[in-house]
């Protein structure tokens, strides 16, 4: 089933029709927003309880819910049909790519995102969310999005020391706008970003020109 890759347990796939608040022993959480695919089975383990996954957190990410509340959910959830289970073709192409990832190696996880091009299509931050957390451990994922903050901010830097020596701000977008074009400039790759870092009036007049019209690139990491 594609929501779990080669997981052994058998899963069913829904599409909820209600928002719903989750939470499972070790600490983690999400929401089940309207609209959201899930997977859903049987606790081996406790004949009382139901084993609940988020498609866009990851097979990592499990929540052991009551068999009445999970029953209670699914009487308000679409049962989705084989043809939904099939994997993504994006998201088999990213997997793909991320397989051959070295997930110490920040800017090969970026490589493999691809993300300037790909994040044009709305549903692929949710597909970039999926396959990170199928494919990286928690500790993995914290560390590259600390990197990619770290990016972020020193090119940040570049940009208000350029905006200091003019005495004018270069930048016309908003604070929001300024967050999301240095995040897109660090997922351009390691080539791209240190271009701006060394010429930051680079990336001022091709953010200018051209606003980032896709999702923050580091949601995907979230």
């Amino acid at each position: 089933m594609a929501i779990l890759g080669g997981d052994s347990y058998q899963w069913y796939l829904y599409q909820a029709r209600q928002a719903c608040a989750l939470a499972n022993a070790r600490g983690q959480s999400g929401v089940l927003v309207k609209g959201a695919a899930f997977g859903v089975r049987a606790a081996t383990s406790d004949k009382s309880a139901c084993r609940l996954i988020l498609k866009e957190l990851g097979p990592r990410t499990v929540f052991s819910l009551p068999r009445a509340q999970v029953d209670a959910l699914l009487k308000k959830s679409q049962r989705l049909d084989d043809e939904a289970l099939r994997p993504d073709p994006k998201a088999k192409r990213l997997a793909a790519r991320l397989a051959r990832a070295e997930p110490k190696d920040f800017w090969s996880v970026v490589a493999a995102l691809d993300w300037p091009k790909s994040s044009l299509d709305p549903a692929y931050p949710a597909i970039a969310r999926a396959a990170l957390r199928e494919r990286l451990r928690a500790a993995e994922l914290v560390r590259i999005a600390k990197a990619a903050a770290r990016y972020r901010r020193e090119l940040q830097k570049a940009v208000e020391r350029l905006e200091k020596q003019a005495g004018d701000q270069l930048f016309l977008g908003g604070d929001d706008s300024f967050y999301d074009a240095l995040a897109h400039a660090v997922s351009s790759g390691q080539r791209a970003f240190e271009a701006f870092v060394r010429k930051p009036e680079s990336f001022v007049k091709k953010y200018n020109r051209a606003p980032v019209e896709s999702e923050n690139f580091e949601s995907c990491f979230i």
